[in-house]
């Protein structure tokens, strides 16, 4: 028998290399029908795989945010921008891709007026239980609801506010 040693070698090779894990896509719906929310609200995503946002309806943003300031960019983190998605728009909806490098929780918001505060919050890998799920990050958004409608009654000339709750329209 003859055996070609090259296609021996390139069989060996992938039959006794480790088994790679398929990267997946994972789709969460920004606004849209259901509301100012992130739908779902909550993923586990592995290493590798992609979180991608879809927008829909109103204007929105996927910025990232820490478990401790739910509603505040985080310094060096990632955001979409605002993208806006008309009410009779049906197909080509913009999207934004957030890469999975790690395990570690990715804390999510948007960054429209009142949405955060409303509860309008992500997360990838958050705890299931203890100091850090995603139902205390969401607390943590809505429980700065108060603190928002305070500032909103101060006089618009105030220098401490005129300039942070600027914002594009809803």
């Amino acid at each position: 028998m003859l055996f070609n040693l090259g296609l021996v070698a390139s069989i060996l090779s992938v039959a006794l290399a480790p088994s790679a894990v398929q990267a997946r896509q994972l789709d969460i719906v920004v606004g849209g029908d259901a509301g100012l929310v992130y739908t779902p609200p909550v993923a586990y995503p592995e290493v590798g795989d992609t979180l991608r946002f879809w927008f829909r309806v109103k204007n929105h943003t996927v910025t990232q945010s820490s478990f401790e300031q739910p509603c505040t960019p985080l310094n060096g983190g990632f955001t979409s921008g605002f993208k806006p998605v008309d009410v009779n728009q049906t197909d080509n909806f913009p999207y934004f891709d957030v890469p999975v490098m790690d395990k570690n929780p990715i804390w999510i918001h948007c960054e429209q007026v009142g949405h955060c505060p409303s509860g309008m919050v992500f997360a990838a890998n958050p705890a299931l239980e203890g100091d850090k799920t995603f139902a205390k990050f969401q607390a943590n958004a809505k429980a700065l609801a108060a603190t928002s409608s305070m500032a909103s009654a101060v006089p618009m000339g105030t220098h401490a506010y005129s300039a942070k709750f600027r914002r594009s329209a809803n």
